[in-house]
């Protein structure tokens, strides 16, 4: 029986996801999150867990930062990203923090059921095989550590964001967080890309292809 923890900021769609693996006979939920440190403090109780199914906008301590951690203390323990985000840039630092597959939640029961049987027996499963490919071909050609610049999943959701020209008021109504927030992220955004201005940290971003 493969034991999954589910680990989503919302409830519905973890139950909704309960409710798709209920049907599956050799797969079971055995534990479920809303933040990252939720997650390790589960498996910090012992509890056996071979698969976590990984959202990457969660609050508290995101996917990304809490598949590294889950990686480095707890290596026999596999990760499936399951997200909404499809840019590249997330594939790339799944990744690269230890992730073996890559989903959306727009997944059918079928593809979820292969992924977490394929991912347990050792592989990996990334819905795009190309993205695979090309990212694959990227981590061999680039240095890692220029691909992937320290920051957080909501880091990166805004500076999408302000890639795409949104306003600091528009991102706040858009992410629903405050503008004060947003403006906090956009400075230490451009404190860890060693840049003066947005249009800098645009600069900076394209060139790390993190936005495109």
């Amino acid at each position: 029986m493969i034991k999954v923890l589910i680990a989503d900021d919302h409830q519905i769609l973890i139950e909704g996801l309960k409710a798709t693996l209920l049907d599956i006979d050799d797969i079971t939920v055995v534990a479920e999150a809303n933040d990252g440190y939720q997650v390790l403090k589960i498996l910090e109780s012992q509890a056996e867990v071979d698969v976590i199914l990984m959202d990457i906008n969660m609050p508290k301590l995101d996917g990304l930062e809490c598949t590294k951690m889950v990686s480095k203390k707890f290596p026999d323990i596999k990760v499936i990203a399951l997200t909404q985000y499809s840019e590249k840039r997330f594939v790339k630092r799944m990744i690269k923090y230890g992730a073996s597959g890559y989903l959306l939640k727009d997944t059918s029961q079928h593809i979820l059921e292969t992924a977490i049987k394929k991912v347990h027996d050792g592989g990996k499963y990334f819905s795009d095989q190309h993205t695979l490919q090309l990212v694959n071909l990227e981590l061999k050609k680039e240095d890692t550590k220029s691909l992937f610049p320290k920051l957080t999943g909501r880091e990166i959701e805004i500076l999408d964001l302000i890639g795409k020209e949104f306003s600091s008021t528009e991102i706040a109504g858009r992410l629903n967080i405050s503008f004060h927030t947003v403006e906090s992220h956009r400075s230490n955004l451009m404190l860890k890309a060693g840049v003066k201005n947005t249009a800098g940290l645009i600069r900076w971003a394209v060139r790390n292809d993190l936005i495109e």
